[in-house]
């Protein structure tokens, strides 16, 4: 592969996140420098650039004497993940809640929609975009800007553990009765109860990625 001299740094970023986040590129994975600067047709130091960029988004770590690999899925790695995420995602519910007009509930009942045909599909990329997207778009929403950057700056991480544990357990849950409980608190208006639901919601997810990885693992 070949890219312009054009941003290459944020272009082979890009490229490297998104064979992470695929499973391009898995879990423990080591990579070196020269082994991608000649995949990719750039100059290491570009490649260094892109490497400092992923470790700082959670997707690859640097391990003294042994360079770099892709990050592994721990229970540690899930838990301060979901923590995070758990956190913004119940000041969005709030705030969405709080703030919800006609257009923004023709976009959030879209939002569900998507969810509702990813269901009814068989197809584990619209289960995993429909998913994501729901909770990209209360986020979106909200109406908090700094909110929506500080998600977006985790969102790679996010998707990344998702598509880990879609892979490895496909269609584990029913999409609509997991969410639900958030649509319906949300549409009703009642932040107190949008965040309960979140917070359920995370610690579910939490759970079962934790169980299922101690099942994996041992």
């Amino acid at each position: 592969m070949h890219f312009e001299k054009v941003s290459l740094a944020d272009r082979a970023t890009s490229h490297l996140r998104r064979l992470i986040v695929t499973g391009g590129l898995e879990p423990g994975r080591r990579l070196t420098e020269q082994e991608i600067s000649d995949q990719l047709q750039v100059a290491r130091g570009t490649v260094r650039a892109a490497f400092a960029a992923l470790e700082a988004e959670n997707l690859l770590i640097r391990r003294p004497y042994a360079g770099w690999a892709v990050k592994e899925v721990s229970a540690q790695v899930l838990r301060e993940s979901y923590q995070l995420r758990g956190a913004f995602e119940e000041l969005a519910v709030r705030l969405l809640a709080l703030g919800l007009d006609e257009e923004k509930r023709r976009h959030f009942e879209a939002l569900y929609q998507r969810l509702t045909e990813a269901e009814a599909s068989d197809r584990q990329d619209l289960r995993v975009e429909a998913d994501l997207g729901f909770h990209r778009g209360i986020v979106a929403l909200c109406g908090n800007g700094l909110l929506q950057r500080q998600y977006e700056a985790i969102s790679g991480h996010t998707e990344w553990l998702y598509r880990w544990s879609e892979l490895n357990w496909p269609a584990r849950i029913n999409l609509l009765e997991w969410h639900q409980p958030i649509c319906e608190a949300i549409l009703s208006g009642d932040a107190e109860a949008a965040v309960a639901a979140a917070r359920v919601h995370t610690e579910r997810s939490l759970s079962d990625d934790e169980r299922d990885l101690h099942m994996k693992t041992n």
